[in-house]
């Protein structure tokens, strides 16, 4: 029966390489981040039928990616092949729907099965501490000390596991919030600075709502994601989720404070979309946003390709930003959630060497610009004017520049308070909002059902 199930096991992976690798469609999955934009450095990469030297050794890159960030993958891929010439670098593309979630699910499978793994995108440090516990990474502390790399010096977010570090961010993509200019105009309001709270933010909300009906401009959006569950804890705590003890961190006040807030801006206020329309019409927040159907909107940098995308997003008005508001004025200044992608070395790779090459230099390259660089020593202004590119009537730099690169900010986020299981407690804490908001629950209660969740999932790992 073992044997079977072997067969059978292996036969579905090939299956499943044989229809992704083919794969290059143009639609994203509803939690994934897009790339911020097109710039390249006109090297198209690799061309179909070329042979290569025997002597070569080929990197195999998987990843979720499509439409334009495949294409600037390809393009780095040949930047990298034309300065190491005896590295191939094959990016495949292991789903062709752009989703990440499906992208795991494939990627486990192939882990299961002790396919060779070379390089492995994620999305969020717990998917890759998740897997470094089972033992499909490779540790990259012995490569980044004979590279003399400090890596909590040079990359904004360090993935580790059991003292150990499993992934290097290529990407870095700090929160933040963007408004519409116009609206803020209209409404006699400044740019928010550092030092705004959730308060202010509420009232800035208050203040830009306007109209009725099909024709009604909501003050703010908030989207369905677990980050918009609690903006507090990814920016102020550690970890979102837990404790340093690895306890579930929910029945923190900071949770009864953000569901509160939310319930009241969306039910006193009216100045937020209603959570159930958003679920049942699966709306997409760049979309409600550049549309002109709210005023301004929680999110990160990868929106700026969006906005630069004037084919898909028609508008005319400038997006400008200001930092993620604090809980209180008692809060530090300058903490922020910085999130990104993360690229990984398989513990079956038989080139470990050549795969850590290939995913340090995507971190420190800057020829193709998709976000901010995962390394900390990149010139901040080279990236935000090549992210906007011809777009200044639509993306001001200067506010854009005050927000990500004011001296002041950082990231409180600890890699090592996560766990292997710490991506289930994402789910907790969205289906907790979801019963909270839509079942007119309290908060207390919607906090109890959560800490109840997360002990069944952690019970459930041990």
């Amino acid at each position: 029966m073992k044997a079977m199930k072997l067969v059978f096991i292996c036969s579905l992976v090939m299956l499943l390489l044989a229809a992704c690798g083919s794969g290059n469609g143009n639609q994203s999955g509803e939690g994934d981040k897009p790339a911020a934009t097109n710039q390249g450095s006109g090297n198209e990469g690799k061309q179909e039928g070329e042979e290569k030297p025997q002597d070569k050794v080929t990197v195999k890159y998987y990843t979720w990616a499509n439409g334009v960030t495949w294409e600037n993958i390809q393009k780095i891929a040949g930047n990298f092949e034309t300065a190491n010439p005896a590295i191939d670098v094959e990016p495949i593309q292991l789903v062709d729907n752009g989703n990440s979630t499906d992208f795991y699910k494939k990627l486990d499978i192939m882990a299961a099965t002790g396919e060779p793994i070379d390089v492995v995108q994620f999305s969020n440090v717990d998917f890759i501490v998740e897997r470094a516990a089972r033992g499909v990474l490779e540790p990259l502390d012995d490569f980044l000390a004979k590279d003399k790399i400090d890596a909590s010096k040079e990359f904004y977010v360090s993935p580790s596991y059991d003292g150990k570090m499993y992934g290097i961010q290529d990407m870095a993509s700090p929160w933040l919030i963007a408004l519409n200019k116009s609206a803020l105009d209209e409404a006699g309001l400044p740019v928010p600075e550092w030092g705004w709270t959730w308060d202010d933010f509420r009232e800035y909300a208050k203040k830009l709502t306007k109209g009725k009906g099909q024709d009604k401009q909501y003050g703010a959006y908030f989207h369905t994601w677990g980050e918009y569950v609690n903006l507090i804890t990814y920016t102020e705590k550690p970890h979102p989720y837990l404790n340093a003890d690895k306890s579930p961190i929910f029945g923190d006040e900071s949770y009864k404070q953000f569901f509160e807030l939310r319930r009241a801006m969306e039910q006193e206020d009216k100045s937020v979309k209603p959570f159930s329309d958003i679920v049942g019409a699966k709306l997409h927040y760049a979309t409600e946003f550049l549309n002109g159907d709210a005023a301004m909107i929680p999110t990160a940098t990868f929106i700026l390709g969006m906005i630069a995308d004037k084919e898909k997003y028609p508008h005319d008005f400038q997006t400008v930003f200001a930092p993620l508001p604090r809980s209180s004025e008692e809060v530090e200044i300058g903490l922020s959630y910085i999130g990104g992608n993360f690229l990984s070395v398989g513990a079956t790779s038989e080139h470990k060497e050549e795969s850590y090459q290939f995913i340090r230099y995507m971190a420190q390259q800057t020829d193709v610009i998709r976000d901010f660089p995962g390394s900390r020593s990149i010139d901040g202004a080279t990236v935000t004017k090549a992210l906007i590119g011809d777009n200044g009537n639509l993306i001001d730099e200067a506010s854009l520049i005050a927000t990500a690169f004011d001296g002041r900010v950082k990231t409180i986020y600890d890699a090592n308070y996560t766990t292997g299981y710490a991506s289930q407690l994402k789910k907790v804490i969205e289906d907790g909002f979801s019963g909270y908001i839509l079942d007119n629950k309290s908060a207390e209660d919607a906090q109890a059902a959560m800490t109840e969740a997360a002990k069944t999932v952690i019970e459930s790992a041990k």
